[in-house]
């Protein structure tokens, strides 16, 4: 009985104390004493304009080069003029093997059909090894005003956006492309192919330097 009585003599006077003086009176709360709060009179939105680079500044990058719309050992004048591009760029410029083609590509039986989607099929060994971008280029005719390695756009895969200029006429014409989704990000050409494509590879450089930029 006497723990009974303490403990309403103890809630009582908490009770009492929330009630008295020294209660705080929140139905104000701005001018609660010695307490100055500002609070903001509406709320503000701005409108924010994030962009990102196209292309990542130490992206990798694999180089594959087309012989009448087939991927082909890159010859050798024309490897030394992507490692000097290499050494250039914080980018990385990979020879992508022509042998890393047929891990992924059906064998043909013999008299057998060949496949019409080789373009995409160089593109899909580029994501299969690892490689996010892939820069499939060629001389001449892979070159052409209407195609690229001999195939309509349709044909190949690839996807342009408006405003990429990537299928005017060129003696060489280099597409960087999105290995996963086959997006086309930029293209670049050159004419002086006579002795190297050293024209080309410095076209390409300045392209990624331009899509690693915000």
């Amino acid at each position: 009985m006497t723990t009974l009585l303490k403990t309403a003599a103890i809630t009582a006077l908490i009770t009492g104390f929330a009630n008295g003086a020294f209660a705080l009176d929140v139905t104000q709360p701005n001018e609660v004493t010695s307490a100055a709060v500002e609070l903001f009179e509406t709320a503000e939105l701005t409108e924010t304009n994030i962009q990102s680079p196209a292309l990542e500044t130490t992206a990798k990058i694999a180089v594959a080069r087309l012989d009448g719309g087939r991927l082909i050992p890159t010859p050798h004048g024309e490897e030394f003029d992507w490692k000097l591009l290499d050494k250039r760029l914080n980018a990385d410029i990979i020879l992508m093997p022509a042998g890393s083609y047929l891990k992924y590509t059906p064998e043909i039986p013999f008299q057998g059909q060949d496949t019409d989607n080789k373009i995409d099929e160089v593109r899909i060994t580029a994501a299969a090894e690892g490689y996010a971008y892939v820069l499939i280029y060629g001389v001449g005719p892979d070159a052409s005003w209407a195609s690229f390695g001999g195939k309509a756009l349709r044909e190949t895969g690839l996807t342009v956006d408006d405003g990429c200029e990537s299928w005017q006429k060129a003696k060489a014409k280099a597409l960087l492309v999105n290995s996963f989704t086959g997006e086309v990000l930029g293209a670049a050409t050159a004419d002086n192919v006579e002795f190297n494509i050293g024209e080309l590879a410095d076209n390409v450089g300045a392209l990624v330097t331009k899509l690693s930029e915000a």
